[in-house]
């Protein structure tokens, strides 16, 4: 057994063919696309969609949300040169350091050797594109 509403059906977005969901909106909600002149013409407003009304907002409440919109939200940020000069030290340091490695293992392994100098290029490649970063933000 089949039970049929007695409510009309709901109009459709033109476009994207989906059931309006905002009643009181020009446009679709979930395109964007506006509706034509008269498209609610002669159907009462679903009850299902009255809660889109929402109560007024207090004016306290209302000064709130302005002034959120127009003042710029204030981080606290790390100096720039700080971070640059603290990656302008360490990139010499461990470059030294794995150099050294490098020439300390170079002595009983070579392909130990190699190794060092690969985990070294990658280590110092990781500082140089993190201080890029950081000076291009």
């Amino acid at each position: 057994m089949l039970f049929m509403s007695s409510a009309p059906p709901l109009p459709t977005c033109p476009k994207c063919r989906r059931r309006i969901a905002a009643w009181k909106m020009d446009h679709c909600v979930y395109c964007g696309s506006p509706f034509p002149a008269g498209f609610r013409e002669g159907l009462p407003e679903p009850e299902s969609l009255k809660w889109i009304d929402r109560p007024g907002l207090p004016a306290d409440a209302f000064k709130q949300f302005e002034l959120m919109k127009v003042l710029p939200d204030e981080r606290l940020r790390q100096p720039r040169s700080l971070v640059l000069a603290l990656a302008g030290f360490s990139i010499p340091v461990f470059g030294a350091i794995f150099y050294l490695a490098y020439r300390m293992l170079a002595r009983y392994s070579p392909a130990l050797a190699f190794g060092a100098l690969a985990i070294g290029a990658f280590a110092i490649g990781y500082l140089v594109w993190n201080a890029l970063r950081v000076s291009n933000r």
